[in-house]
Order: C-alpha cells, then structure tokens, then sequence
C-alpha cells in the first residue's frame, strides 16, 4: 500500500512573494503530496515549482484550491461556482474541499452551505471520501 501526505492549509488570501515562498518551501519541506488551500485569492499560486495547483476562485474572490505533486494524477475536477468548494477524483479516493462561509455576520450564508451547496459535492460518490478544508463551525 503507497502512503501519500496530505495537508490542508487556510492561507488567508497569501498575496507577498514571501510567503508564497513559504508555502513552496513548507509544501517540499515536509514532503507534502497532496494539499487543500482555503481562503485562495491570488492566481500567482500557480508558480509553485514542482506542484499542480487547481484553483476555484468564486464569486466573492476567495476560494479553495487542491494542489499536487506535478507527478500525480487528479480526475473528475467539480468546483462550486461560489469558489466554496471543489471536489477531484485521486485513485479511488473522492477529494473533497470546502471553505464554509466565516463568522457570525455569514452565519445565515452558512447555513445555505451546509445545507444545499455543499450537498453538490457529495453526489453519486460510490468510493472512499478524504474531506478536509475550513469548516468555520
């Protein structure tokens, strides 16, 4: 059986080169295969050497992403229009991020995700499910 790392990462909209830095360096680092980024806004994500990054910026200019190792293969990308969440296909296994509406202000927002958008990204799975992101309960 292969083991692949995994992380799930808020990164709180990471617009400086530094700290994109970071992240590549953290990504390598500790040898991170597969990642879920939450509270995504800047496309320069794209530039992490070594990486695929899946982007799903929404309506309200945050979203989620799914990075991997650029010598793994994900399928089947679904992303929520509202960049709130996204799913993809990684053999066998159904990868799913969310990015729940934050703070007592959304919490009616909220509710509406959990409650209908979310119930998109469960569709006619018939496979193991990784779910992971910023539940923001």
């Amino acid at each position: 059986m292969t083991c692949f790392k995994f992380a799930t990462l808020n990164i709180n909209g990471l617009h400086s080169k530094t700290r994109i830095g970071m992240l590549r360096d953290f990504l390598r680092s500790q040898d991170i295969d597969i990642v879920f980024l939450q509270e995504v806004t800047n496309h320069a994500l794209q530039d992490v050497y070594g990486y695929n990054m899946y982007l799903n910026v929404g309506t309200d200019m945050r979203g989620t992403a799914t990075v991997t190792k650029q010598d793994l293969q994900i399928t089947n990308i679904n992303k929520l229009p509202s960049g709130r969440g996204m799913t993809a296909d990684f053999r066998g296994v159904k990868l799913i991020n969310i990015y729940a509406p934050p703070g007592t202000a959304k919490k009616r927002e909220r509710k509406q995700f959990y409650s209908s958008e979310i119930t998109l990204l469960f569709q006619n799975i018939q496979t193991n499910i990784l779910l992971g992101g910023d539940f923001n309960p």
